[in-house]
């Protein structure tokens, strides 16, 4: 294509990370609140703490009990945490000595009763939310070894997947990756959820090395279960490290099924691009993702003018934009062979003339208008005017410049011309066959 007719509408791929890799955390246990209605906290009398009948109420317990639940219900721990640590300290009932140190946790706040916790699961060891919470005290303390004693206690009472995944988590942090990845697998084993596996993937690609042990697992999950975004968009992250092209169109076709979002179709027609496969992206375009402006630009990177040319006038009539009729012009011009053809040339400029007349602006069309006027001697005075409103917009647009410059050429402005033409050298030297061509004629003919 001549120099100063190209376009910035070329379609390109980009491989972007999409997701990072996830970072392990702590276990996704949370509290077991009784959650009370507003309209009926003053009745509520909290009995259901416990199965032992409750002592002789205090004076102030039926008001630091709502207030330690109403704060617990709106998600500010730290508040509800001072009531609950009232109420244990005013009654030394196991009932508020857990929701004092439930609500610590959550609120990020100090407890001073980790000890109490610790007397109590010895009293209690059949109570397992206890034990995950004072599992949780560990983990937080980087009390390793002692959450891991816990965790064994968990799991040899428990069957239920969230003690397992509770208990991987001191594992993790201790760099026992082999240990926690069993843990999880067998928390995994019970509910196929994609969470724990995100975990088990992010530890084996990230920490363990075994980054196909980790893909096996995700595809394996993405066939046997579904592909939901999160499990395709960490597999999506690991294959464009791998610029792995096939696995990532499959990715990006299985989510826009499953999704309909456009990002996941214009990822997989840029995949498509990418290995040059134009018929599948054009067959994807027409069948399953109606875009023609798309589908246009992709009728010109493959260079099928009278496709776009055709698809240019359906969008006018459907759009009412005139910049279609610059587009269409631009593609008639692009599609026929002999670019002196007169017939082809009048319709060309009569189009783009519906589309300066209509408004359109942009310097991309002013360019290739004007330097058709210049080029092909049309009309060299109007082309100098049009390129000069596309300056306007780009004053060091080489392209722009080399145009005004033959337009000053042709019009026997020698100075200009050549002053002009010098700058463009200067910055894009001698590469171009169309700037060798521009610049030999003006330095033969205009050089001071």
């Amino acid at each position: 294509m001549p120099w100063n007719h190209r376009r910035s509408n070329r379609v390109t791929i980009t491989l972007s990370v999409l997701v990072a890799l996830c970072i392990v955390g702590c276990s996704r246990y949370t509290p077991q609140s009784t959650v009370i209605p507003e309209k009926n906290l003053a009745e509520y009398n909290p009995k259901n703490f416990s199965t032992q009948t409750l002592p002789k109420r205090l004076k102030f317990e039926d008001e630091w009990i709502m207030k330690a639940i109403w704060y617990e219900q709106e998600g500010d721990f730290k508040q509800s945490n001072v009531y609950y640590n009232k109420l244990y300290q005013a009654t030394q009932r196991d009932e508020y000595l857990l929701k004092e140190l439930m609500t610590a946790f959550y609120g990020g706040a100090t407890s001073n009763n980790l000890s109490k916790l610790e007397e109590y699961t010895l009293k209690h060891p059949d109570d397992l939310k206890a034990k995950r919470l004072l599992l949780s005290f560990y983990l937080n303390e980087k009390e390793y070894d002692k959450a891991k004693e816990v965790g064994q206690a968990l799991i040899a009472q428990s069957t239920e997947a969230v003690d397992f995944e509770l208990s991987a988590n001191p594992y993790i942090y201790s760099g026992d990756y082999a240990k926690a990845v069993n843990l999880l697998d067998k928390a995994y084993e019970k509910t196929a959820n994609e969470d724990i596996l995100l975990k088990i993937t992010a530890i084996m690609a990230n920490y363990m090395n075994n980054i196909e042990g980790a893909i096996d697992r995700l595809e394996d999950h993405r066939v046997n279960q579904e592909c939901s975004e999160k499990i395709c968009l960490q597999l999506l992250d690991i294959y464009s490290q791998q610029r792995n092209i096939d696995k990532l169109t499959a990715i990006y076709k299985a989510l826009y099924a499953s999704t309909q979002k456009e990002i996941y179709a214009e990822k997989l027609i840029e995949s498509y691009l990418y290995k040059k496969d134009y018929a599948k992206s054009i067959g994807f375009l027409k069948q399953e993702y109606k875009n023609n402006e798309l589908l246009y630009a992709l009728y010109i990177e493959k260079k099928d003018y009278l496709k776009a040319d055709e698809l240019a006038k359906q969008l006018l009539e459907e759009t009412k934009d005139p910049k279609w009729y610059a587009e269409s012009a631009m593609a008639l011009y692009e599609g026929t062979v002999n670019k002196d053809d007169k017939a082809m040339l009048t319709e060309v400029v009569k189009r783009f003339e519906k589309a300066v007349s209509a408004g359109i602006e942009s310097s991309v069309y002013l360019n290739y208008y004007g330097y058709t006027l210049i080029d092909k001697d049309i009309n060299v005075a109007r082309g100098i005017e049009i390129i000069k409103k596309a300056l306007l917009q780009d004053p060091d647009n080489t392209y722009y410049l080399d145009s005004l410059a033959w337009g000053h050429y042709k019009s026997g402005n020698c100075k200009e011309a050549y002053s002009i033409m010098k700058k463009v050298i200067d910055i894009e030297g001698l590469e171009e066959e169309e700037l060798i061509e521009h610049w030999n004629a003006i330095h033969t003919k205009c050089k001071p």
